[in-house]
C-alpha cells in the first residue's frame, strides 16, 4: 500500500497504473466511484452510495471493525464488484494537509526539513504518524513550495485492518482535501487562475478547501455540519434531536423552520470560510477575493443554504457538479447521478489516482 500518493492536483499519469476504485467511508454510507479514460475524456463507469447500519462509524473512526468488515464484504458481492483494489479518501479530522514555503534545501533532504517542520509545529511525534509530500515550485537559494500530509499511525493501521479483514486491497491512502481538490480542478478548468473555495459540507463536520492556480493554499475540516439545522430545527419545534433529523429528512417542515435553521448553518459556515480567505491571502500576499464557492456534501442540499450563504459572503455559491467534465458511461442513469451529484465527489476524486 501506498501512502497518500500522488499529492496535489490531479496529472496524468505516466505509465500504466492497477485500476482502482475511489472509496470514501462516511458516518452514514459508503461512496464508491470508478473512472476510467477512453481516449482523451474521462467516464464515470460506476457510483453507487449504499447505506451503512448505525454504529459503524463515528466521525471517521471505526467503531466496529468486524461488522464492518463484514458490511464491505457484502457490499462488494451484492453489486458484483470485480475489482478490489482501491484508493480510499481518509476523512478530513483524521489528516492534516499544510501548504508551506520551507527555506531552500537540496531536493535529497526536504524530507529531513519537513520532518523538522512537523516537528515544530504540529503535536505529533514522527514515530506516532506517517506523512507524504508534494512539491509544487523550487526556486535555489529561496525556498521550497510544497503541500505535505499527516495522518496518525493508529488511524492508518484500523483501516488496513478492516480491509484485510474485508478482502479487500487498500492500494492507496489519500486525503479527502486532496480528493476534492481533484475533482475540483477536474470539472472546473475555467477558475484555475482564480481564487476559489470548496465547502464540503457533510453531518458532523466540514471541510473547506482554497484553491488557485491548480494548487491548494489552505484545507480545514471544522465540527460544523448539516447537524446545525437538527439542532435548530429541535429548539424551534421543542422536540428531541432524533424527532428533528426524522423532520429534517422527511421534508415535513415549514418553510420559516428550514430558513432559520439554513440560516444558522450558513452563518457558522461563514466565520470559518472568512477565517480560510485571510490565511489563504496572507500566503499570496494580496487581498484577492474569492471568486466562487462550490459546495457539495450531503447537507449541502439543505434549502435556502445557497441563498443565505450568498447573502452572507457576497460570493456566488453552487453546487459542485462532479460530471461537468466528466462523461456517463451510457448504463448510468442520470437522473440516478443527480440525485447522489453531492454525495459522490470524494470517492470520484480519490478514484482519480489510478487513472492515466
Amino acid at each position: 500500500m501506498k501512502l497518500l500518493e500522488k499529492l496535489g492536483p490531479f496529472k496524468a499519469a505516466l505509465g500504466k497504473k492497477k485500476a482502482l476504485l475511489g472509496v470514501e467511508i462516511g458516518t452514514n454510507a459508503i461512496k464508491i466511484a470508478d473512472i476510467r479514460r477512453k481516449g482523451s475524456q474521462l467516464v464515470l463507469h460506476q457510483a453507487h452510495v449504499v447505506p451503512l447500519p448505525p454504529g459503524k462509524m463515528s466521525m471517521g473512526s471505526i467503531e466496529d471493525q468486524e461488522g464492518l468488515a463484514s458490511e464491505l464484504d457484502t457490499i462488494w458481492n451484492t453489486l458484483n464488484l470485480k475489482n478490489r483494489n482501491i484508493s480510499l479518501a481518509l476523512p478530513g479530522n483524521l489528516t492534516i494537509l499544510r501548504r508551506t514555503r520551507l527555506p531552500y534545501v537540496p531536493s535529497e533532504e526536504i524530507e529531513k526539513a519537513i520532518q523538522w517542520e512537523i516537528e515544530k509545529t504540529l503535536p505529533f511525534k514522527l514515530e506516532e504518524i506517517h506523512f507524504d509530500f508534494h512539491v509544487y515550485d523550487i526556486k535555489e537559494g529561496e525556498n521550497i513550495d510544497l503541500v505535505y500530509v499527516v495522518a496518525r499511525r493508529n488511524v492508518i493501521e484500523s483501516y488496513q485492518q478492516l480491509f484485510l479483514m474485508a478482502g479487500i486491497n487498500l492500494e492507496v491512502l489519500d486525503s479527502t482535501f486532496l480528493a476534492l481538490a481533484n475533482i475540483a480542478i477536474v470539472n472546473y478548468d475555467d477558475l484555475s487562475n482564480v481564487l476559489f473555495m470548496v465547502l464540503d459540507i457533510g453531518a458532523e463536520s466540514s471541510n473547506l478547501l482554497v484553491i488557485k492556480d491548480n494548487r491548494i493554499l489552505y484545507s480545514r475540516n471544522v465540527e460544523i455540519g448539516g447537524d446545525v439545522v437538527t439542532q435548530s430545527i429541535s429548539r424551534r419545534l421543542d422536540c428531541s434531536i432524533e424527532d428533528a433529523e426524522r423532520i429534517k429528512l422527511s421534508g415535513d417542515v415549514d418553510e420559516d423552520t428550514l430558513r432559520e435553521g439554513s440560516h444558522a448553518l450558513a452563518s457558522k459556515l461563514h466565520n470559518e470560510i472568512i477565517i480560510s480567505l485571510n490565511y489563504s491571502q496572507n500566503l499570496l500576499g494580496t487581498q484577492e477575493g474569492i471568486e466562487k464557492i462550490l459546495i457539495t456534501g450531503g447537507a449541502s442540499n439543505t434549502p435556502f443554504l445557497i441563498p443565505e450563504l450568498t447573502s452572507f459572503l457576497n460570493v456566488h455559491v453552487q453546487t459542485l457538479s462532479p460530471i461537468r467534465k466528466i462523461d456517463l458511461h451510457p448504463r448510468l442513469d442520470p437522473t440516478h447521478m443527480d440525485e447522489i451529484s453531492t454525495r459522490i465527489p470524494i470517492a470520484m476524486g480519490t478514484a482519480l489516482r489510478s487513472v492515466p
